[in-house]
């Protein structure tokens, strides 16, 4: 019988507990990984959807945050949300949280694990993005993103 994972560490550093931590188990788990290991356990989910929803929450997150920082055109929130949230910038953050450590995936993807790693971690954190607005609400999920931009935010302060 095999023990839950601990992803404690990992809760401590995205700041956020979750009730349902098959969500995060899930976010965590590539298609490679849940490819491989269908034949174990057939009901091993992938993050794939929750991609997916993690990138509309991230968007509606960073366009209401922005907004609160005085950005009011769609030029000016288009402009800096499309920083935020590219890939370069998602992967800073997950590097942030050793997110690496915890992810799950497959053994034949190993080698491009390694080669790939920026564009698996920030698909990782829209999926963890998502995990969090399913576990809670969009307020939960709003509050761990801005806090995770918090090193960030300065650098986009609107000067009047």
């Amino acid at each position: 019988m095999t023990s839950e994972p601990d992803f404690s560490e990992l809760e401590r550093a995205i700041g956020y507990k979750f009730k349902d931590p098959a969500l995060l188990e899930r976010a965590l788990t590539t298609k490679s990984y849940s490819n491989e290991m269908r034949h174990i356990n057939p009901e091993c989910k992938d993050q794939d959807g929750l991609r997916t929803l993690g990138d509309a929450v991230l968007k509606t997150v960073l366009c209401d945050h922005l907004m609160t920082m005085g950005y009011c055109t769609k030029g000016e929130i288009t402009e800096v949300k499309s920083t935020l949230e590219n890939g370069v910038f998602l992967a800073q953050i997950g590097e942030g949280f050793h997110l690496e450590q915890n992810i799950r995936v497959g053994e034949g993807s190993f080698e491009q694990k390694h080669q790939e790693e920026p564009h698996v971690l920030s698909e990782t954190i829209e999926a963890l993005v998502a995990a969090i607005y399913l576990d809670r609400n969009y307020e939960s999920a709003k509050s761990a993103v801005v806090n995770w931009y918090e090193p960030y935010w300065a650098r986009f302060d609107k000067k009047e």
